[in-house]
C-alpha cells in the first residue's frame, strides 16, 4: 500500500515540476516591484472565494476569505485571527469534493482535490501535488490525504519559499474508520502512523519544492488541518521543529481546527511539543497562552476534539483555543445570518451543543468505555468494520441507487479481514438478523431516509451483530450514523455536539468571535 501511494505521490510531483503555473498579469501589475515571483505568483492582497464541501447540506458551497502573502512576513509565535481564517478556507476546500463522491467513489481521477486546486491558483500557489487524494475511498488505511503547494518569491531582494501543506478532514470515505484505531498505547494509533506518513511526504515534497524553484531561500512553512487532518498536523508540528531544522520555528505557521487530541505525556516524546501549553504541571489552567506557533481552534460544542479524553491524561501540542459556544438569543440570529450567506441547509445556530452538552456526552462515553485499553479489547474492532460498512460504496450503489440484499450484504462482509475469520453460519445469521432489525430502526428515524442511509444500515447492524455488540449500544450507533447521514435536525446533546463539528460552523465563529473571546479551555456565553 505505501509503495503505491510513494509511485503516485512522484508521478504528481513530476507532473507538477514540469508545469508551473504562470503568474497572474492583472494581479503582478497591482504589486510593487520588491515581490517578484520565482515560482508561482505574488497576489495583491483582497477577499478570495473558496469552495468547500457540505456534508450537512450534502453539495459544495463557497465562501470567501481574506488572503495576503505579507502574512508570512510576521513571526509564526504570535497568534493572527486573519491568517487563522484564511488557514481554515484553505483546509475546508482540502476536502474531497462532494461532486466528486458522484463522479466516481471507489478510486482513481474524480476532481476531488477541484476545491484546493482552485484555491490555490486563486492565491498565486504553483507545483501543487495531493497525495492520498486518489486512494480507494472504501479502504480504512491509517494515512491523510495531504494537498501541497509553493510559492517562491523574491522579497526585499530576499528569496522567501512558502510551502503550503494542507490536511484533508473531509469527505474521505472508510479512511474515518482509522479515527477509531486507538491501539495498545503509544498514543492514539492511527493519528501517530498518519502523521509518520505525513511526514515522509512533506519532506519528498520538499526535495521536489527546491528542484522546481533552484534553491528555497528561506522557508516558511504553512501548516493546517481539520478534524482528522487537524490532529496529523498538530504531531507533525512537533517533529518538524526536532527533525528539520531548515525550518525554523518562528516560520513554521500552524493552525488546526477542530483536533481530536492524540497522546498523553507519556506517548511520543518525537510527537511532542509545547505540550498542553493550556495548563501548568499540576493540571492548573493558565492565566494566558504560552509562547508557540501551534494554534488549535475549537469549537467549545464540538465533541470531535474531546473524543480521546482529557480525563485520561490526553492533550495537544501548543494553544488551544475555545470558541464559545452561545445561550445569548441576539447572537444565534447573528450566528445564522451570518451562516446563511455560505448557502445550503442552515444549521440552527439554537439548536447546537454547549459545553455543558457536550461535557454530558463525555462523561456518558467514560462510563460506557471505562478505560482506553477496554476500549481497545472491547469494542475497538467492531467499531471500526461498522464505520468501514458506513463508508464503503460500491459503483452500483453510487451510480444506480442499488440497496444490497442479503446475499450481497453477506459478500461485502465476507470480504472483510476480521470477518472472515468467522465462521459462514454466523455472518449469514447476522445479516437475516439485520435485515429484520433494520425496519423498526428506519421507522425509528423518520419516514423520509436518505438512500444512502438505506444503503449502509443492514451492513452496519450486521457486523456489530458479528461482533456481538450489546443490543443496546448497537441500536443506538445504528440510530445516530443514520440520523446523521439524514441531516435531521439535532435532537439530544449527541447530535447537537456532533453538528457542531461541520466547517459551517467554524468558519461562522470565527468570524463572529474577535480572539479576545477566545477560551483556554470550551466555555458557554450566558
Amino acid at each position: 500500500m505505501k509503495t503505491i501511494k510513494r509511485r503516485a505521490f512522484c508521478k504528481a510531483a513530476a507532473a507538477a515540476v514540469a508545469g508551473v503555473l504562470a503568474p497572474h498579469a492583472a494581479a503582478e501589475a497591482l504589486l510593487p516591484q520588491a515581490a517578484q515571483a520565482v515560482v508561482g505568483s505574488a497576489v495583491p492582497e483582497d477577499y478570495y472565494s473558496f469552495a468547500f464541501r457540505s456534508d450537512h447540506s450534502e453539495t459544495d458551497l463557497s465562501h470567501d476569505f481574506y488572503y495576503t502573502d505579507a502574512f508570512f512576513e510576521n513571526t509564526a509565535l504570535q497568534y493572527s485571527h486573519k491568517l487563522a481564517l484564511a488557514t481554515l478556507g484553505l483546509v475546508a476546500a482540502s476536502g474531497n469534493t462532494y461532486q466528486s463522491d458522484a463522479l466516481y467513489w471507489v478510486e482513481g481521477e474524480a476532481g476531488r482535490e477541484d476545491s484546493i486546486a482552485d484555491a490555490y491558483q486563486k492565491l498565486g500557489f504553483a507545483n501543487a501535488v495531493y497525495a492520498g487524494y486518489q486512494c480507494s475511498l472504501n479502504t480504512p488505511v491509517d494515512t491523510a490525504g495531504c494537498a501541497f503547494a509553493q510559492k517562491t518569491l523574491v522579497q526585499d531582494g530576499q528569496r522567501t519559499t512558502i510551502i503550503a501543506a494542507m490536511l484533508r478532514g473531509v469527505g474521505y470515505g472508510a479512511e474515518w474508520a482509522s479515527n477509531l484505531h486507538v491501539g495498545e498505547g503509544g498514543g492514539h494509533y492511527g493519528f501517530v502512523t498518519a502523521a509518520e506518513h505525513f511526514f515522509e511526504d512533506l519532506q519528498d515534497y520538499l526535495k521536489k519544492a527546491e528542484a522546481a524553484a533552484g534553491t528555497l531561500g528561506t522557508i516558511k512553512l504553512w501548516l493546517g488541518g481539520y478534524s482528522r487532518g487537524a490532529a496529523v498536523a498538530n504531531l507533525t508540528a512537533a517533529r518538524i521543529r526536532q527533525q528539520l531544522p531548515q525550518i525554523a520555528q518562528k516560520n513554521t505557521f500552524v493552525y488546526t481546527f477542530a483536533a481530536p487530541a492524540a497522546l498523553t505525556a507519556a506517548d511520543r516524546p518525537d510527537l511532542q511539543a509545547d505540550y498542553d501549553n493550556d495548563h501548568t504541571a499540576d493540571g492548573g489552567l493558565k492565566t494566558d497562552w504560552d509562547v508557540s506557533n501551534i494554534f488549535n481552534i475549537i469549537s467549545s460544542g464540538d465533541i470531535v476534539a474531546r473524543v480521546m479524553p482529557e480525563e485520561w491524561g490526553y492533550h495537544r501540542n501548543g494553544n488551544d483555543r475555545f470558541l464559545p459556544s452561545t445561550a445569548y438569543q441576539n447572537e444565534l440570529d447573528d450566528l445564522s445570518i451570518i451562516e446563511s450567506r455560505m448557502g445550503g441547509v442552515p444549521l440552527r445556530f439554537d439548536q447546537l451543543a454547549t459545553k455543558e452538552d457536550v461535557d454530558s456526552v463525555i462523561a456518558a462515553a467514560l462510563a460506557f468505555c471505562k478505560s482506553a485499553a477496554n476500549y481497545h479489547e472491547k469494542y475497538e474492532a467492531a467499531f471500526m468494520d461498522m464505520l468501514q460498512c458506513a463508508f464503503t460504496l460500491s459503483e452500483k450503489e453510487a451510480a444506480e441507487g442499488v440497496i444490497l440484499d442479503d446475499e450481497a450484504v453477506m459478500e461485502r462482509l465476507r470480504s472483510m479481514e476480521n470477518i472472515r475469520k468467522m465462521s459462514w453460519t454466523k455472518v449469514l445469521r447476522c445479516v437475516m438478523t439485520a435485515s429484520a432489525m433494520s425496519r423498526p430502526i428506519l421507522e425509528q428515524v423518520g419516514a423520509i431516509v436518505p438512500l444512502r442511509a438505506q444503503q449502509v444500515v443492514v451492513p452496519v447492524l450486521a457486523v456489530g451483530l458479528c461482533y456481538e455488540v450489546e443490543s443496546d449500544v448497537l441500536r443506538m450507533l445504528v440510530y445516530y450514523i443514520l440520523s446523521l447521514m439524514s441531516v435531521n435536525s439535532p435532537a439530544d446533546s449527541v447530535l447537537r455536539a456532533a453538528f457542531c463539528h461541520y466547517p459551517e460552523n467554524y468558519i461562522t465563529l470565527m468570524e463572529y468571535y474577535d480572539p479576545a473571546e477566545h477560551g483556554m479551555e470550551g466555555y458557554t456565553r450566558r
